[in-house]
């Protein structure tokens, strides 16, 4: 196997192995965000529960697209990371206190 094929063979285990990680980070927020109330949104002072159910969901479908077809775009991947990082790192902690 030359060098140039080897790089390439372990640049997309690489990516693969990033899109499951973005995966199932994305839809453990989405789990997450689905079993919050709203008013543990709102007393957080954190936006909707809808809108962060419409974000993780599409982080959710966006991610497992990636992961599913040829295409494979790291722009897209850390865009859905960083998405699902936001709600995993900010609101999430926020949420989680404030359930009645």
């Amino acid at each position: 196997m030359s060098p140039i094929a080897l790089l390439s063979l372990v640049i997309l285990i690489v990516n693969k192995a990033f899109a499951v990680a973005v995966l199932v980070m994305s839809a453990w927020a989405l789990l997450t965000a689905l079993q919050a109330t709203d008013y543990a949104f709102t007393s957080a002072g954190k936006r909707t529960k809808g809108f962060w159910v419409a974000v993780t969901a599409g982080c959710t479908v966006v991610s497992a697209l990636i992961l599913l077809t040829p295409f494979n775009s790291l722009l897209f991947q850390l865009i859905v990371a960083v998405a699902a990082g936001v709600f995993m790192a900010d609101v999430r902690p926020a949420v989680r206190v404030r359930r009645r």
